[in-house]
């Protein structure tokens, strides 16, 4: 999906890395607004494609903000992941043991696909910088980084069916449920207030990149990702075993 900056003069794909690359830079939507303005100003004047008057949008982007990349609290986003993970894997499984009337095994599958995600999780976050460069260049990166983990897991799981410890499914859901309210409430502290890229008002609009009500919808739920992944699971066990 390219992003809408109303600037129908500069190529979406230009416009899209730049915005990008201004923002893990760490400059403000306004800031971002008025650059893209310019650009776009430019470009309706001359006739010249924003890549044949500016050159690569990365590369003009780090022109215009030299400094380097934003400081991410990496620790700080990975603990409410890692809690988010391992509440939504003690949950399921409380709900489908409960469900067949056994107890929670963990196995060793399990165990390793916990282990697994929490290293991808802080790989990810770690470098989250690279990484979304990286889609923004190449989608494929995007098809293959979410496809790839699933493909592992589930092979994983059925190799893996070693149990090493049974809990009961009641103090595993107390549990579970216990992890997926810190992993919320914590997102909900770190989650950064909203910056929009708005073009300057003697722009007519340019520069103004368009928020969608997907777009909006997304930015409220990320700090409840993991509850919201939690219960869509858990639904065909609450509505097929019964």
């Amino acid at each position: 999906m390219k992003i809408d900056t109303h600037t129908p003069h500069v190529e979406p794909a230009w416009a899209e890395a730049f915005v990008v690359e201004l923002r893990l830079r760490g400059v403000d939507g306004r800031r971002i607004g008025a650059a893209l303005a310019e650009v776009e100003a430019h470009c309706a004047e001359s006739g010249e494609s924003a890549h044949e008057a500016f050159g690569d949008p990365t590369a003009y982007a780090v022109e215009l903000a030299p400094d380097g990349t934003v400081s991410l609290d990496w620790r700080g986003e990975l603990v409410p992941a890692a809690l988010g993970l391992g509440g939504m894997m003690l949950t399921l499984g409380a709900v489908g043991a409960s469900r067949s009337g056994t107890q929670v095994e963990l196995t060793t599958g399990l165990v390793l696909v916990v282990a697994l995600a929490v290293l991808g999780t802080t790989l990810v976050v770690r470098y989250a910088d690279r990484v979304l460069r990286a889609v923004v260049r190449h989608w494929w990166v995007a098809v293959v980084g979410a496809l790839a983990p699933i493909g592992l897991f589930v092979a994983i799981l059925l190799l893996g069916r070693q149990t090493l410890v049974a809990l009961p499914p009641a103090w595993t859901l107390v549990v579970g449920v216990v992890l997926l309210g810190a992993s919320t409430a914590m997102a909900l502290r770190i989650a950064e207030p909203a910056d929009p890229v708005v073009g300057p008002t003697e722009a007519g609009g340019a520069g103004t990149m368009a928020e969608g009500a997907v777009s909006r919808g997304l930015q409220r739920l990320t700090p409840w990702l993991f509850p919201v992944l939690t219960a869509v699971m858990a639904l065909p066990w609450l509505l097929i075993q019964r």
